[in-house]
């Protein structure tokens, strides 16, 4: 009788057992988070804000190619990017006098990207940059490399020319950006021509085209061809160097027509007179 009670109080003390056991696994699992679900790969990588120039309200179109100059500029620009143009200063030849004017196609400055943009949208830079010189060589700066006359091979590939030739025949925007002001972060738009002045000693030495891609504060990234990384690239660099010029192309004032008929003007009355 008493092995057999002690056997029904074991009996009992291992079914009590066995019922906590169960009622701390159920009180274990109801309590324990659901497991989530792999966050998608795509919500990790940072997110690319594409922006518009529809607001622009641009119709020239110099190549009557049916899209815009702001973005056929654009589209020239990233024509460059998959190109991926090496960098004349990052080369071991470093020749940067081409007769004609055009390095080879592989290879090239800023102001190269910028002069290929243009014939994208059908503006021959070289010939319009040499046209303003010869309608008022004054203008420009050339006595900064000793220059008597006009060298369409190299003028319209030097930052400075370029800035004044914007600066008399483009539409000419801000240089200062305002992070708050969305009114401020609207008139840069893909497609403007910028020139930096990179080593803060007053001078302009580099020219690039903002992207329709912006970063996360809304700022258009910029095609550039630099030394760094050497090749045509698409980066956020566009508050890296203090902005001296930023300008559309071929601006409000003037339809693009306009621009060179002016200049081919000027250009054979200048020819006339010379004897």
């Amino acid at each position: 009788m008493f092995q057999l009670s002690r056997r029904l109080v074991v009996n009992i003390i291992l079914l009590l057992l066995l019922v906590l056991a169960v009622a701390s696994y159920q009180t274990n699992f109801k309590l324990s988070p659901p497991r989530s679900q792999a966050t998608p790969l795509v919500h990790l990588l940072p997110r690319i804000k594409v922006l518009s120039t529809d607001y622009l309200d641009i119709t020239s179109d110099m190549d009557n190619d049916g899209i815009n100059d702001q973005q056929d500029i654009l589209e020239g620009a990233r024509m460059e990017v998959r190109n991926r143009t090496r960098n004349i200063l990052d080369m071991e030849d470093k020749t940067n006098y081409f007769s004609g004017g055009d390095p080879p196609p592989d290879r090239g400055v800023a102001t190269d990207l910028i002069a290929r943009a243009l014939e994208n949208a059908g503006f021959d830079i070289q010939k319009m940059v040499d046209a303003d010189m010869r309608a008022d060589l004054e203008a420009y700066p050339l006595d900064r490399w000793n220059q008597l006359a006009p060298d369409p091979n190299i003028d319209y590939r030097r930052a400075e020319n370029l800035m004044v030739f914007f600066n008399r025949h483009a539409q000419v925007l801000t240089t200062y950006i305002d992070l708050k002001d969305p009114e401020n972060l609207k008139q840069w738009a893909p497609g403007d021509i910028v020139f930096w002045d990179v080593n803060g000693d007053g001078e302009v030495d580099h020219a690039g085209i903002l992207s329709d891609k912006a970063n996360k504060e809304g700022l258009p990234m910029v095609i550039h061809n630099f030394p760094d990384p050497g090749y045509t690239a698409e980066e956020d660099v566009l508050r890296k160097w203090r902005v001296v010029g930023h300008y559309r192309f071929p601006g409000q004032s003037s339809s693009p027509q306009q621009v060179e008929q002016k200049e081919d003007t000027q250009s054979g009355q200048r020819e006339e007179t010379t004897p």
